[in-house]
């Protein structure tokens, strides 16, 4: 028997150590909506901004990125082949683990003429100097479109 588990309260911890204010919610809106502006821009410069040096981005694809470059280079190279599109995210949940970290749980949906797709992501934020950066993004594809057009056949 593990001990481990007979020795734990019965209530259940929280994720979040600190609460969400609507400040910290706007500045994390205002992250992503930033985001959405960059992609109907087709702006890698703009949408890569808000990521740090040691990035570690997984594309709903399932194609991992290491470092700020790696990721710009990739969105460089897509953004400029890519139709025009229009990007929004829906931010499901944001979780602050401290005041400098947060955890946000987001759908965000990519229409173009040619096709749509959606995509769910689990992202973490941190905060420096009063600016949110995400360091770290998982993505997970809701269509199989996103392999077709990663191909060019989309």
């Amino acid at each position: 028997m593990d001990d481990t588990a007979s020795t734990r309260t019965n209530a259940r911890p929280s994720s979040s150590a600190a609460d969400t204010t609507p400040t910290t919610t706007a500045e994390i809106q205002a992250l992503f909506q930033h985001l959405e502006a960059a992609l109907s821009a087709k702006d890698a410069d703009a949408f890569d901004s808000v990521f740090t040096e040691d990035i570690v981005f997984t594309n709903p694809a399932g194609r991992i990125f290491r470092s700020w470059s790696e990721l710009h280079s990739y969105h460089r190279a897509m953004l400029g082949k890519s139709p025009a599109a229009q990007a929004h995210y829906d931010i499901t949940a944001i979780r602050l683990l401290t005041t400098e970290h947060a955890i946000v749980n987001l759908e965000q949906s990519l229409h173009t003429p040619d096709f749509s797709i959606t995509n769910r992501g689990t992202w973490v934020l941190i905060r420096r100097d009063g600016v949110w950066w995400v360091c770290s993004a998982q993505n997970t594809n809701v269509a199989d479109s996103i392999r077709q057009i990663e191909a060019g056949r989309g």
